[in-house]
């Protein structure tokens, strides 16, 4: 009994000092965000900026709840907005990773391939995916091809480059020591190359759709038709409702917070830091 309760209160212990790390960690996140917010806001209160040029954050904060209409959510405009601007950014990213992701396997395993196509990535690679979008519009027209299109370039090159160099990152031996094991090339790909190139993959994934999501307002702001933040930011500049500008600005920073933190973060914590945590990832160079 008492060993059992022994063990019980260390996991309580080290179950609280998780939580307070955790708070902590949080606090200090959100601590030069707040204060730069209540330096902004006290900037304009005092009248040392236009509040029609830059309006205060709780400006900001009454024109985003209007546009919300908590009241009406189905009817929120703002809702509608964020949607769509997810729906495409999400869809160019989800079709970036079927195509990225295995040409990228294929290029790290192929030296001949890779040198090959190098050039040519090195040629693509630094061109902002934007610069794409007259061509799109020439070529679809506005609307959700081009978006879409403009997107996938964004997402496509981060993700490709970083799966190469990921794969091309792992100890030849350990493929060698696998296969002579007799493993087959499933079994190569999960035990070997997945891990070995999972943590330069999920950088590119987080790189692959920071661009798609910047690369989305621009593209918004040229093809879109109706819904988008882009779009609603653009528009918005035609009224010179800045508030409304700026809704658009925080909602395009709070919602690439959240996927970075929310679905990548999530991710990498599954995967690569519970991996090399038990010793499971081997084999990097």
């Amino acid at each position: 009994m008492t060993a059992i309760s022994t063990g019980d209160a260390t996991q309580a212990k080290g179950g609280a000092s998780t939580s307070l790390t955790r708070v902590a960690g949080f606090v200090t996140f959100i601590l030069p965000i707040a204060a730069f917010l209540a330096f902004w806001e006290a900037v304009v209160w005092f009248g040392l900026a236009d509040a029609t040029i830059l309006p205060a954050p709780s400006m900001v904060l009454v024109r985003g709840w209007s546009l919300l209409n908590p009241a009406n959510s189905e009817h929120s405009l703002l809702l509608m907005h964020i949607g769509a601007s997810l729906w495409r950014a999400l869809a160019a990213f989800v079709l970036a990773c079927f195509v990225a992701i295995p040409l990228g396997f294929a290029l790290g395993l192929s030296k001949g391939a890779y040198r090959a196509l190098s050039p040519l990535l090195s040629l693509l690679l630094p061109l902002p995916a934007v610069a794409w979008t007259p061509i799109f519009l020439v070529a679809f027209g506005q609307g959700e091809i081009t978006i879409i299109g403009v997107c996938f370039l964004g997402a496509f090159f981060p993700i490709l480059y970083s799966t190469i160099q990921g794969v091309r990152g792992i100890d030849v031996h350990s493929i060698w020591v696998v296969r002579s094991m007799g493993a087959k090339p499933m079994d190569l790909f999960r035990r070997v190359l997945l891990p070995g190139a999972l943590p330069a993959l999920i950088s590119g994934l987080k790189l692959g759709m920071a661009h798609s999501w910047r690369t989305l307002v621009a593209a918004e702001m040229l093809a879109a038709l109706s819904f988008g933040l882009g779009y609603m930011i653009f528009a918005a500049r035609s009224y010179m409702d800045v508030s409304t500008m700026f809704v658009g600005i925080v909602c395009l920073a709070v919602i690439g917070l959240l996927i970075e933190h929310a679905i990548f973060g999530t991710l990498e914590r599954m995967t690569v830091a519970r991996w090399h945590s038990s010793g499971k990832v081997r084999g990097a160079r």
